[in-house]
């Protein structure tokens, strides 16, 4: 993303980098598996009319969507990101939100994906922004 943005792309055109960065975050199904990592952020409004092509890189439009969000601070590692996941599925067991993350992963075979999202520059060190989001789909005669 970093080449994208700063030229490399089919217009040589720089794009404003924009927040959060997301990485969708796919689990492996066991210890000899990889996970999987899809990491994207959002297309300045100036060029959303015709984004910039690029290879391996593609525009994605999204829905309406719901999100489950925990917000936690500091640096993002491989452990952080698994407990907030965690906890995050925790506070919601039992409730109507929980039934339907489950409903929309399976619909999706995405099993127990999430995103974290992150708000900060690398280079920022004090009061860093994350999170974790849990999205899915919901029938609207069940939202609270």
């Amino acid at each position: 993303l970093f080449d994208y943005i700063q030229g490399k792309n089919k217009y040589n055109e720089k794009i404003e980098m924009t927040a959060p960065v997301m990485t969708e975050v796919s689990p492996s199904d066991g210890p000899f598996c990889a996970s999987s990592f899809a990491v994207s952020f959002y297309v300045p409004a100036k060029n959303q009319a015709d984004v910039p092509p690029s290879e391996n890189l593609h525009a994605q439009r999204w829905g309406v969507r719901y999100a489950a969000v925990r917000q936690f601070s500091g640096f993002v590692s491989d452990y952080s990101v698994g407990e907030e996941a965690a906890a995050l599925q925790a506070s919601l067991a039992g409730s109507s939100w929980s039934e339907a993350i489950k409903k929309s992963q399976k619909a999706g075979d995405t099993k127990s994906s999430y995103t974290v999202a992150q708000y900060n520059s690398p280079f920022e060190f004090d009061h860093r922004v994350n999170e974790i989001w849990l999205l899915f789909d919901m029938d609207e005669s069940h939202i609270i």
